[in-house]
């Protein structure tokens, strides 16, 4: 049986490495570091990011519900498509982030991305940019 991906997967990998269709769920990442990664169709539902730096990654189609964000540096970062509902991202730097939401909750065949019942308070979203795909 191989081990879950995690932690070491993510402090170890190298600038530029991809991680698709991997389950981070319910996961200790507190203070997780890594630079210039890619995820695509991961989730990391009720995660502890508590304190990560994740910096310039690239999330597409990532859940993040439930996740605990609190103080992570997500500095240029930027998320297609991914759903942090109920997430807690107070105190978060997301300086220079790009998000785009899409997809409807009235949607099956589409997964809704949302910051639905998350919380911000204290977020940085110095030049960032939301926006919604129509």
């Amino acid at each position: 049986m191989t081990a879950r991906p995690g932690r070491a997967e993510i402090m170890n990998a190298c600038t530029h490495q991809f991680f698709t269709a991997v389950s981070f769920d319910r996961q200790d990442l507190v203070s997780v570091g890594g630079n210039r990664l890619f995820f695509r169709n991961c989730s990391f539902v009720e995660s502890d990011l508590r304190l990560a730096t994740l910096e310039g990654c690239s999330f597409i189609r990532c859940d993040f519900q439930g996740a605990n964000l609190r103080g992570a540096s997500l500095r240029y970062t930027s998320f297609f498509g991914c759903s942090f509902q109920n997430a807690d991202l107070r105190d978060a730097d997301m300086t220079g982030v790009q998000m785009t939401f899409s997809g409807s909750s009235n949607d099956p065949n589409r997964r809704a991305s949302s910051l639905f019942g998350a919380r911000l308070q204290g977020v940085n979203l110095t030049d960032a940019g939301i926006e919604a795909e129509q």
